[in-house]
């Protein structure tokens, strides 16, 4: 059997914001679709940084509009292409001690986000197959 690779592993699509979106506006789209964390963009389509859930609980109680993605995003992107192996994600977040790696394609130098892979999703698999429940 072939090594899965990040792209079978990963959740496809980013979601994004640009960095002076304003707190209660990130808290929005992060409950509105679901997400953990939503990507930090520029103008020129770079990543900057990730808003993650515990970005945003360290801002409970607070006047969010005061604050923008920028203000509270984590710097630091790590990037993985989508052709590696998930093991090679696996062994990136250790070794930067993070839980979500930006997934990208390569195209002539050019990097294109095209998901995200976290720790859920490597965990998820390792799980294996579903339960499979016989009724009687």
């Amino acid at each position: 059997m072939a090594q899965k690779t990040v792209g079978d592993l990963m959740h496809k699509g980013v979601i994004a914001c640009a960095p002076d979106t304003t707190m209660d506006e990130v808290v929005r789209i992060v409950n509105d679709t679901s997400v953990h964390a939503i990507v930090v963009i520029r103008d020129d389509h770079q990543p900057i940084g990730m808003v993650t859930h515990l970005d945003i609980v360290k801002l409970f109680g607070q006047d969010l509009p005061r604050y923008t993605a920028q203000d509270v995003m984590q710097d630091a992107v790590i990037l993985i292409d989508v052709t590696q192996p998930a093991s090679r994600a696996a062994t990136t977040m250790l070794e930067h001690s993070v839980d979500r790696l930006l997934v990208v394609e390569t195209e002539k130098d050019q990097q294109t986000p095209v998901g995200v892979i976290s720790t859920t999703d490597l965990v998820k698999d390792m799980r294996g197959a579903r339960w499979i429940w016989h009724a009687r």
